[in-house]
């Protein structure tokens, strides 16, 4: 299949539900209309448990539960709100695929989301931005499950076989799941900085407009990829010493608590928002 082939089936794909747009718009925009972002919410049923959800769990519970829509975005603020509404945006139009595990997918995307945002601050990055990006960066591959899903399950079956993920992606498909996500993230009117750090999240030394961000990224992968294999806080510190993202970055090795802390967080959100 070549490239163009299959750019061209972007609209097959479901349309973002409009109350999903127009909440989006809202959350991305500099002074967030509380109240009206409420009453917005309280109109999307699965959206409104999800809200609630997070705002009673573990990551943003107080002493006192919620159980108003107003009181939940309050507790978890608008970058939160951000992230949730594009993850629903996510599971909305890509709700059932077939040839993929999706609860795994979910708490891989949220773990990665997890440890970028918390490294965020100390690269000098907006956590929220960044969280919001983490869930956005690998939507390429639902888009390869959902619409090739034949092809898909050969890239599977080579990847696991030893293959390079990217490498047997372009040569199924003439593209790979970072371009693809991009294409998407761009028809759905995303801003440009997410856009080009989804496009680059495996080569963040090509991203125009957000190289940190794509960097940052790039390396929380490798973080939730390999992190649980290192036997002592030493072979952390190698890592962190030796990895070329982690050097550009200068991540230090005060981030190694902070890793180690975060682990696990972002599976947790994950069952919790989706387990519906």
């Amino acid at each position: 299949m070549s490239q163009q082939a299959l750019i061209s089936r972007l609209n097959e794909l479901p349309r973002i539900e409009s109350i999903l747009q127009e909440l989006l718009e809202m959350v991305n925009k500099e002074n967030v209309d509380f109240n009206e972002l409420s009453r917005k919410m309280s109109m999307e049923q699965v959206l409104s448990a999800r809200i609630l959800r997070m705002a009673n769990s573990a990551q943003f519970g107080g002493n006192k539960s919620v159980s108003s829509i107003n009181d939940a975005i309050i507790r978890v603020g608008s970058g939160a709100v951000r992230t949730l509404v594009s993850s629903s945006i996510l599971s909305s139009a890509f709700p059932k695929i077939e040839t993929l595990n999706l609860k795994d997918y979910w708490s891989n995307t949220f773990e990665i989301s997890m440890i970028a945002s918390k490294l965020a601050p100390s690269v000098e990055l907006d956590p929220n931005e960044v969280f919001t990006t983490g869930v956005l960066h690998n939507i390429g591959e639902l888009m390869i499950h959902s619409l090739v899903p034949e092809q898909a399950v050969e890239i599977s079956r080579r990847v696991e076989g030893g293959e390079s993920m990217l490498k047997v992606q372009r040569d199924v498909l003439s593209t790979d799941a970072p371009e693809l996500g991009a294409r998407l993230a761009q028809a759905w009117q995303f801003p440009l900085e997410m856009v080009d750090a989804i496009a680059n999240v495996n080569r963040p030394g090509k991203a125009r407009v957000s190289k940190k961000l794509a960097c940052l990224l790039y390396f929380a992968r490798e973080v939730n990829k390999r992190w649980d294999s290192f036997l002592d806080d030493a072979e952390k510190q190698d890592f962190l010493h030796s990895h070329p993202a982690a050097m550009a970055l200068s991540i230090s090795d005060e981030m190694i608590a902070v890793i180690d802390e975060v682990r696990g967080q972002g599976s947790e959100l994950a069952y919790e928002l989706f387990s519906d």
